[in-house]
């Protein structure tokens, strides 16, 4: 029997669908919204790195934004830089975070 008795058991989703952002991107881009949807995925992408860490704020003209709330956890993610830019840029599969200026919240 069938999970649901419209879709047959035989359809994998994964399979036959494309990604929402396949879909939209030229919409998005035809009306100026794409810069705003890169950098939500930006952020996104830096707080899953970051584990609560620190927090992203914004994201513009490719340098990513973020805040800490220590000095020595500021140094810490100095370090790691490269290591951020490195897995943002490889989940949005272009060179889009040039730096990432960090910002001491107290």
């Amino acid at each position: 029997m069938d999970i649901c008795p419209i879709v047959p058991r035989s359809f994998v989703p994964t399979q036959n669908m494309d990604k929402i952002g396949d879909i939209l991107g030229g919409a998005m881009r035809k009306k100026g919204l794409s810069a705003a949807t890169d950098g939500a995925l930006v952020c996104f992408y830096a707080d899953k790195w970051a584990k609560r860490r620190f927090s992203s704020i914004s994201f513009s003209k490719g340098i990513l934004k973020v805040a800490v709330d220590s000095s020595p956890a500021a140094a810490e993610l100095q370090m790691q830089e490269g290591a951020l830019i490195d897995f943002i840029n490889d989940k949005l599969k272009k060179p889009a975070v040039k730096a990432v200026r960090i910002v001491v919240i107290r």
